[in-house]
């Protein structure tokens, strides 16, 4: 029976200008690798790839203790990854989550005698609170309709929630609560996007869950990144109550 599970989400693009690629980079990929394995996680939830063969590079950068899949099917321009370590017996799922054609990859994985958990790596819209809205909409659909004794979902958000709820556009704050409404939220210990706001979130739920900390690993950030990666770790029951 798995007893621990660490979860690790990171948006390892570079810094948004106008005029500049802010997907990852090549070059970067060897400084993902280093810090996932520091990091030590059991699931990784990764936005902003471009290719399939930068998730390629770097799961062999991890020597081959990792599976991963990154969503094809999405019509964005960068694409969310997931990857578990292989003894896990990891297995995905590639969606679009209409009508804003942004892409979710769901990882499944052993948890044991207690069967499997998922977790969820998401990418919400940036520029309108209307497409984040959408999205979890139908990122909560999506998780309603699954028993997994473990849920996890996680990803760049971009959605500060203190931030949010004092700005006049209230859809955001009850985006924000739509996924509280269903998951605990362990608030990590800092922002996480360039040491101004909290907009990446990791969030989990599930009858096998006991205990749920989060927070952020400060100064991993890549050479031109803007996010910092945050953790979160939970502690599984030994059965289903």
């Amino acid at each position: 029976m798995l007893r621990r599970l660490r979860v690790v989400s990171w948006n390892v693009g570079r810094i948004y200008t106008p005029t500049s690629n802010n997907k990852l980079a090549d070059s970067d990929i060897p400084r993902v690798a280093a810090v996932l394995h520091e990091l030590d996680p059991d699931v990784v939830l990764l936005q902003e790839f471009v290719s399939t063969a930068q998730l390629a590079a770097l799961t062999a950068r991890l020597g081959g203790g990792y599976v991963g899949q990154m969503s094809t099917a999405c019509r964005y321009d960068r694409h969310v990854a997931a990857l578990a370590r292989a003894e896990l017996d990891p297995a995905f799922e590639d969606r679009v989550l209409e009508p804003t054609g942004r892409g979710l990859v769901s990882v499944t994985f052993s948890v044991g005698g207690a069967g499997r958990g998922s977790a969820h790596a998401i990418h919400l819209d940036a520029f309108r609170s209307t497409g984040r809205r959408s999205q979890a909409e139908a990122i909560c659909a999506l998780t309603d309709g699954r028993d997994e004794p473990v849920t996890v979902v996680g990803g760049d958000f971009n959605l500060d929630p203190d931030w949010a709820a004092r700005v006049r556009d209230r859809l955001d704050p009850g985006t924000y609560a739509l996924f509280t409404s269903r998951f605990r939220a362990p608030r990590p210990a800092g922002p996480t996007l360039m040491g101004l706001f909290r907009v990446d979130h990791l969030l989990a739920r599930g009858p096998l869950v006991d205990e749920v900390r989060g927070h952020v690993s400060p100064h991993r950030r890549l050479p031109l990144g803007d996010h910092d990666p945050i953790v979160c770790d939970l502690t599984l029951r030994a059965s289903l109550r």
